[in-house]
């Protein structure tokens, strides 16, 4: 909905609503569906590649550091 308000406001214009028939949209549910599950899958896949050579995405990490620098916490410190 937000995306639709934002287009909305970049044309200037307030667009008509469209008519949708619940039984023409809903035939697509199962394929939405497997679609959802598979880039959860992928996403799963790279997350745990990450750090390999040859990997997506980089870094060893998972998620913030915890610690003495603790991520970026650190760099809101007031010196001395």
């Amino acid at each position: 909905m937000e995306i639709w308000l934002r287009i909305e406001t970049a044309l200037g214009t307030k667009l008509k609503e469209y008519e949708l028939e619940k039984d023409e949209v809903m035939v697509f549910t199962p394929r939405v569906e497997e679609a959802q599950r598979h880039a959860r899958m992928e996403m799963k896949t790279l997350i745990d590649d990450r750090g390999n050579k040859g990997s997506v995405l980089k870094g060893h990490h998972k998620g913030p550091k915890r610690g003495a620098l603790g991520g970026r916490d650190h760099m809101d410190k007031e010196e001395g």
